[in-house]
């Protein structure tokens, strides 16, 4: 079936399992940079997986997007600041960490990420990425990222784990169910709207 064709009759929760966690898994591969997409909630799901990434030598550098700021516990930040706060915590150096702070959704997520890999490393010295978002976040992020990305550049899935929207939980909740029906219908639509191409699934 291909994205394009998906209507809300069809997603029934194999359809949903299928569109956003088949094939996602961590390679375990290593990459020239870990990318870590913002959120509400990234420095507490998203952030730990870059961190173990990154304690494991598979990469050297940790890219964390996010400009949105956010009334969070400790304050008022930008998505990528609050991630920083964490990722020091997690033993990441500060010198391996790279901050994008003007970003507000997942596509300027990725648009800006271009733009802080180009100043960090120069484009062309790019041979791999890590993404990391949340596990129900992935299709949509890894689509957007390997259309935008330069072809010569691998984008490879890392996901994290929330605690509602599991692939092994997420129809049990009406939160996980809401929040995992409405990221199909985000991807359907920015497929219909060409933001991404049409793909099957």
């Amino acid at each position: 079936m291909l994205i394009s064709q998906i209507r809300e009759a069809d997603l029934t929760p194999e359809v949903v399992d299928r569109l956003l966690y088949q094939g996602i898994e961590d390679s375990g591969d290593a990459a020239d940079c870990v990318i870590v997409l913002g959120s509400s909630k990234a420095a507490e799901y998203r952030v730990p997986v870059a961190a173990a990434v990154y304690h494991a030598g598979r990469t050297g550098k940790v890219l964390l997007c996010g400009g949105k700021r956010r009334t969070f516990p400790d304050g008022i930040a930008s998505e990528a600041a609050h991630m920083k706060a964490a990722a020091l915590a997690l033993g990441i150096r500060e010198e391996d960490l790279l901050l994008e702070k003007s970003s507000q959704n997942t596509i300027e997520n990725i648009l800006f990420a271009l733009i802080a890999l180009q100043r960090a490393f120069c484009l062309n010295q790019v041979r791999r990425v890590l993404l990391v978002t949340t596990a129900y976040h992935m299709r949509r992020s890894l689509a957007i990222a390997r259309y935008l990305f330069p072809a010569h550049i691998t984008v490879l899935p890392c996901p994290a784990n929330d605690r509602h929207t599991r692939r092994e939980n997420w129809t049990e909740t009406p939160e996980g169910i809401a929040r995992a029906k409405g990221e199909a219908r985000k991807l359907s639509e920015y497929v219909r709207n060409g933001v991404i191409p049409d793909f099957e699934v």
